[in-house]
C-alpha cells in the first residue's frame, strides 16, 4: 500500500512546508456528525469573531466585566458590586440563566437541571430539584436566557455577582429596595450591549489587538491551501468595517507574501450583517469605501474584491454562484450563524468551539479514570438490575407459605427451615448488593468531582451533564455537520476529505454484537 511516507524526502518536505501533509494534533481534530465530502464545497464563509479571530477569553471578559460595571453602578448600582469576586472560570458556554429566580443552570440533552447556581452560592440537590422538577426547561423565553456563545459569558459572570450582592446587602441599594433579578439580568444586558457599542471594549482591542486576541501562525496558510485548492472564500461579519478592519490586519496582513492585505484572502466580504437576521429578512447590501463611508446606492447583490454592509442570504447566494449545498459556513453562534444559516439557506456547516481544545486535553489527562469512570457506570447497571431483581424475590418469598411446599413432598418442618433459610440468603446476598451499590456510588461521585473540577470547578465539561449530553453539546451534535477548535484546523485536512460520521445507534442494536 502506497502512503506519503513512501515520498521521496524532497517532495515531502514540500508537502509538509505547504501544509498538504500533516499530522493533526489531537486537541486539534476535526470532528463529524454528518457526512460531509469536502470535495464537493467549492464556497467557505467564515464569521468574524471567535472564528476567524480566537479571543483571550479571560482578557475580553475582566474588560467586559470592568466596563459593564462601572455603566450598572452609573445606573444606582452600588459601587460595592466592584468588589464581588469575579471568577473568569465560573461562566461557559451552554448554562441557561433563570432571570425570574436569579439562578444559573446547566441542564442536559432532556433539559433536566444537573447543576444550579444561585447568584455564586451552588444549589445543594434536594434544593434544585424542590425547583426544577424532571421536566424539559428553557422553553419559556420571557423568563429563560441562553447562554449560547462566548461573548455572552461576561454577562453571567457580573448577573450572578450582582444577585449575590442583591441577596447579601439589599440596603445597599437604598429606600427603593434592589431590582427584581429579572430586572438586573436586563440591565446587565443593556450595558454590556452598550459597552460594546460605544467603543468602551472595542476601542480596548483596536488599540492593543495582541492582548485580547490570539495570532495564530497556521490561519493564514489555511486559508492559502483552501484557496490553492481552487475553493473561494468570502467574510460574513456582524462586527463593522472600522473594527474588522483593525482585527483582520492584525490576523492575516504580512502573514504570507502572496497577500497584499486581509482583504486578498476573500472573494467577497460583508460586514455588519446584522445575524441572525441576515439569514431571515431582506436588507439590501451597501458598498463600503475602505474608510466605512457609503459607495453608491444600495444593491441586492455584491460584487468579489469588495466590501458590502447589512444584506441578506439570499442576495449573497445569488452572488456566490453555487447550490446551497456547496457552501461551508464556519462560526462559533449556535443560532447566529448555525442554526440560522443551516434552517433558512441549505449551507453545511462547521461550528468552532474555542474551548474544545482544552476539553481533549483534560480528557487525554485523565483518560483512565474517565475509562474507570465508564466502567462504573456499566458496575452500577449491573447492580441495580440484580438488586431489583432480588428485592422481587423477596417480597414474592415473603409472601409464600410453608404449607405451599408441603405439596412438592416436603414435610412441614422441612418446609419452614428450607422457606427461613432461603429468605435469610436472600437478604444477606441484597444487603451485600446495596453495600457494593453504595461503595461503587461513592467511588463514582468522588471520581467524578475529580473530573469535573478538571473540566471546570462549577460545571464541568461542557459537553456532558450526568451521564448524558450537555444541552450545549446535544446542539453540538444537532446543528453542525463538522465542528473544531479553531479555522486554521482545516489545515490538517485534505481539501478533497470526505468526512464520515460515525453513524449513532439505538440502544437495541447493540444487542448480539
Amino acid at each position: 500500500m502506497f502512503s506519503a511516507a513512501d515520498l521521496p524526502t524532497p517532495i515531502r518536505k514540500a508537502l509538509l512546508d505547504s501544509g498538504l501533509e500533516t499530522e493533526a494534533p489531537p486537541e486539534r481534530r476535526i470532528f463529524t456528525n454528518r457526512d460531509l465530502n469536502f470535495d464537493s464545497i467549492s464556497v467557505i464563509g467564515f464569521d468574524m469573531d471567535y472564528t476567524l479571530a480566537i479571543y483571550r477569553q479571560e482578557e475580553i471578559e475582566a474588560m467586559s466585566i470592568l466596563s459593564t460595571t462601572a455603566k450598572l453602578i452609573a445606573r444606582g448600582y452600588p459601587e460595592k458590586l466592584r468588589e464581588v469576586p469575579n471568577d473568569p472560570k465560573f461562566a461557559i458556554r451552554g448554562l441557561m440563566v433563570d432571570r425570574k429566580l436569579g439562578n444559573i443552570i446547566k441542564m442536559d440533552r432532556h433539559g433536566y437541571v444537573g447543576r444550579a447556581y444561585h447568584g455564586l452560592r451552588k444549589l445543594q440537590r434536594p434544593e434544585r430539584k424542590a425547583i426544577y422538577r424532571d421536566q424539559r426547561l428553557g422553553q419559556e423565553r420571557e423568563r429563560f436566557a441562553a447562554v449560547d456563545t462566548l461573548f455572552a459569558l461576561p454577562e453571567v459572570t457580573l448577573f450572578a455577582a450582582a444577585v449575590e450582592l442583591i441577596d447579601r446587602e439589599p440596603q445597599l441599594w437604598g429606600a427603593g429596595g434592589p431590582p427584581s433579578y429579572a430586572e438586573t439580568w436586563l440591565d446587565v444586558r443593556e450595558c454590556i450591549d452598550e459597552a460594546h457599542r460605544d467603543g468602551s471594549i472595542k476601542d480596548h482591542v483596536r488599540d492593543d489587538p495582541g492582548r485580547f486576541i490570539e495570532a495564530d501562525p497556521d490561519l493564514a496558510r489555511a486559508l492559502h491551501q483552501l484557496r490553492s485548492a481552487g475553493k473561494k472564500l468570502f467574510l460574513l461579519t456582524n462586527s463593522l468595517l472600522d473594527y474588522t478592519d483593525v482585527v483582520m490586519k492584525f490576523l492575516l496582513d504580512g502573514a504570507l507574501p502572496s497577500y497584499p492585505d486581509w482583504t486578498t484572502y476573500f472573494d467577497w466580504m460583508v460586514v455588519g450583517a446584522s445575524k441572525p437576521s441576515f439569514f431571515t429578512e431582506n436588507a439590501p447590501f451597501q458598498e463600503l469605501d475602505p474608510g466605512g463611508a457609503p459607495l453608491g446606492g444600495k444593491k441586492q447583490q455584491v460584487q468579489r474584491g469588495k466590501i458590502y454592509g447589512g444584506g441578506n442570504q439570499l442576495g449573497l447566494q445569488a452572488s456566490l454562484g453555487v447550490h446551497p449545498d456547496e457552501v461551508l459556513y464556519v462560526g462559533d453562534h449556535i443560532y447566529g450563524d448555525i442554526v440560522r444559516s443551516k434552517k433558512s439557506s441549505g449551507w453545511r456547516t462547521a461550528l468552532v468551539v474555542q474551548e474544545l481544545e482544552h476539553e481533549l486535553e483534560v480528557r487525554r489527562d485523565w483518560e483512565m479514570t474517565l475509562r474507570e469512570i465508564e466502567g462504573l457506570h456499566g458496575l452500577r447497571a449491573r447492580l441495580a438490575d440484580e438488586i431489583g431483581g432480588h428485592r422481587y424475590l423477596a417480597r414474592t418469598l415473603a409472601r409464600l407459605e410453608p404449607a405451599e411446599l408441603v405439596r412438592t413432598g416436603l414435610s412441614l418442618p422441612e418446609a419452614t427451615a428450607m422457606l427461613e433459610t432461603t429468605r435469610a440468603d436472600l437478604r444477606k446476598r441484597l444487603d451485600w448488593l446495596r453495600n457494593y451499590e453504595q461503595e461503587t456510588q461513592g467511588t463514582l461521585e468522588r471520581r467524578g468531582h475529580e473530573v469535573d473540577a478538571a473540566f471546570n470547578p462549577y460545571w464541568g465539561s461542557s459537553f456532558r451533564e450526568r451521564n448524558d449530553t450537555s444541552r450545549f453539546g446535544a446542539q453540538v451534535e444537532s446543528f453542525a455537520c463538522i465542528y473544531t477548535s479553531r479555522v486554521s484546523n482545516l489545515l490538517f485536512a485534505s481539501p478533497a476529505k470526505y468526512f464520515i460520521s460515525p453513524h449513532g445507534s439505538m440502544p437495541h442494536w447493540a444487542v448480539g454484537r
